[in-house]
């Protein structure tokens, strides 16, 4: 999601975001498929992906999210008005409804022939390429000092030279990956910022130029710290299987039509963090000025 003004750098990576995953998701294409089909479609791949779970890990991580970015906008983030707020915006239903929406809007644009059922009759594959796993360990690190106690572990890993950290750096977290997180939590930033300025958080005539600015100056150490989360993730939820599982993994993830429905479930939840990000954004701005929330 390029935009118009911003700093070269930024452009560069957000051009190379989650749609960068899939040539397929090129602009001018259009599914062939009739409404009804997208529609099932839509839900076969809503359940395959495992979205129901994925809204639960949506739910606490972009929680996570907002509140560190009121940190930086209002120097604060918690209280109990502003922790309502927040449940409302990240409620987990409403995160489900939208993931649905989202995987909707993008199936209407594209074609979607690459993405019909492959996996029997259901059309819902076996999830060899460890998803659920994934999203349990997002869902344990969203909690209080989760994260810090799996940096330790896999630290004690990486002082072993273990080879399942180089599995897990090999098979499953390949440059162009870490790129699109990357990209995505860029995007994110930005959205807030927009939604702040939308509803006149900063007080002033605001450039979101700036903002996207500062942002290109973070982006090395940004990156650093990408790589790192990404990193812990994949060895809490992968590291307990083996190097032998974690290579059939990562040959899964990139099989045909499974790897462009979780490409389509990767853009699908980035509109969405975008959106609530925004939402997050007007609502501290709205905070900020002691209106009711």
């Amino acid at each position: 999601m390029a935009r118009a003004g911003l700093p070269y750098a930024i452009c560069a990576l957000l051009a190379a975001g989650p749609a960068a995953m899939d040539g397929a998701f090129a602009a001018g294409t259009v599914s062939v498929l009739p409404p009804e089909a997208l529609q099932g479609l839509a839900d076969d791949i809503f359940r395959e992906q495992l979205a129901e779970r994925r809204a639960a890990v949506i739910e606490a991580e972009a929680g996570r999210f907002a509140e560190l970015m009121a940190a930086v906008y209002l120097g604060d983030g918690s209280s109990a008005d502003w922790r309502a707020q927040l449940r409302r915006i990240h409620d987990r239903a409403r995160v489900s409804g939208l993931l649905l929406a989202a995987l909707q809007a993008r199936l209407a644009a594209r074609d979607a022939n690459d993405l019909l059922p492959t996996g029997g009759a259901t059309g819902v594959a076996l999830a060899k390429d460890g998803r659920g796993l994934a999203l349990a360990a997002r869902l344990e690190l969203a909690r209080p000092g989760a994260l810090e106690a799996a940096a330790e572990r896999l630290e004690t890993a990486r002082r072993a030279d273990s080879p399942v950290l180089d599995a897990i750096r090999q098979d499953l977290l390949p440059e162009a990956e870490i790129d699109a997180m990357l990209a995505a939590h860029l995007n994110r930033q930005i959205a807030f910022a927009e939604g702040f300025h939308e509803a006149d958080g900063f007080g002033f005539p605001a450039d979101l130029d700036d903002v996207a600015a500062d942002l290109s100056l973070q982006i090395e150490e940004q990156r650093r710290e990408i790589l790192a989360e990404a990193e812990i993730t994949a060895f809490a939820a992968y590291a307990p299987l083996g190097v032998a599982a974690i290579a059939r993994i990562g040959a899964a993830r990139n099989a045909g039509a499974g790897r462009a429905r979780q490409d389509l479930m990767a853009l699908a939840e980035s509109d969405v963090l975008d959106q609530l990000a925004r939402e997050s954004g007007r609502a501290a701005a709205k905070r900020d000025e002691g209106q009711p929330l």
